[in-house]
């Protein structure tokens, strides 16, 4: 087990604009709820993710005691004008309608393209798994739904792919060589994130 890799993703818990199912991009707003607490199967010393409050906030509710990596190259894709706004709400603009029918080539107006997003993600996950391990992530919908599309077990399109809250998705590789010369894992489990009950 000392030459495997194993990548543990987190989506954040919901905001106000998750709820009212907003797009939600570099918007700094915090979680809904911050005061339950968890069972989790993993208790990582360090947790990297996005700048943004709302993974701060559930790396301190999930894991009190890691140390916790903001990353800016972690943050979800820049939604530019569409940034805090409901599909009913753009659902009669033509440039929305092209994005999200073609969002890896449609750019948002002021917004990130996908290839610039792609590419800042993957870097930044590159530059932390440098190593056999065990790497823990509090990230954004979009930012694990790259990864998955580019190193879960099956070819899926980032379209394809649907990450939910409250979930653990762990990627593992059998060594180090495998990971580091770009291959696909070779398994991924999904967990519930439980909350404790108080008996």
């Amino acid at each position: 087990m000392g030459h495997s890799v194993t990548v543990h993703l987190i989506r954040h818990e919901k905001t106000a604009a998750n709820i009212e199912r907003k797009y939600i991009g570099w918007t700094d707003e915090s979680i809904v709820i911050n005061k339950c607490e968890y069972q989790l199967p993993i208790q990582p010393a360090n947790v990297y993710g996005s700048d943004l409050k709302r993974c701060k906030e559930t790396a301190k509710l999930y894991f009190p005691t890691a140390y916790f990596h903001p990353l800016e190259k972690f943050r979800e894709i820049n939604f530019g004008d569409f940034e805090m706004k409901t599909y009913e709400q753009l659902k009669e603009n033509p440039m929305y309608r092209q994005w999200i029918d073609s969002p890896e080539t449609v750019i948002p107006p002021n917004g990130e393209s996908f290839a610039n997003f792609t590419e800042r993600i993957v870097h930044q996950f590159r530059q932390i798994v440098s190593a056999a391990g065990d790497y823990c992530f509090i990230v954004h919908g979009g930012v694990i739904r790259v990864l998955l599309s580019m190193i879960g077990p099956k070819e899926e399109s980032f379209q394809q792919i649907d990450v939910q809250h409250r979930l653990i998705y762990t990627l593992q590789w059998s060594t180090w060589a495998n990971f580091e010369g770009g291959a696909r894992c070779e398994s991924l489990s999904v967990e519930p994130i439980m909350e404790k009950e108080n008996l």
